[in-house]
């Protein structure tokens, strides 16, 4: 549905902070529960971004955090070859 667009850093962080969120819920969940049910699904919400790898908020916004590819230098290859 939606491409990829969180590098791998970007998803640890999220799923750190997605399960971080889950435990605040359940922590506070008997003396606060509207709390707990808010924090819960915030981290349900950051936990599934990072797994999937696509966030809805930077396809609007047209951010992609992925790695990109370094260009091949073919200068040294064809160096190598001359040395031959």
């Amino acid at each position: 549905m939606f491409k990829t667009n969180i590098g791998g850093v970007d998803a640890a962080i999220r799923a750190l902070l997605g399960s971080l969120f889950i435990v605040l819920g359940a922590v506070v969940a008997d003396q606060h529960p509207f709390l707990a049910l808010g924090a819960g699904l915030v981290g349900l919400a950051v936990l599934t971004t990072a797994i999937s790898g696509a966030c809805f908020l930077y396809t609007l916004l047209g951010i992609d955090t992925r790695a990109r590819p370094q260009p091949r230098s073919e200068g040294k290859i064809h160096l190598a070859h001359q040395l031959r």
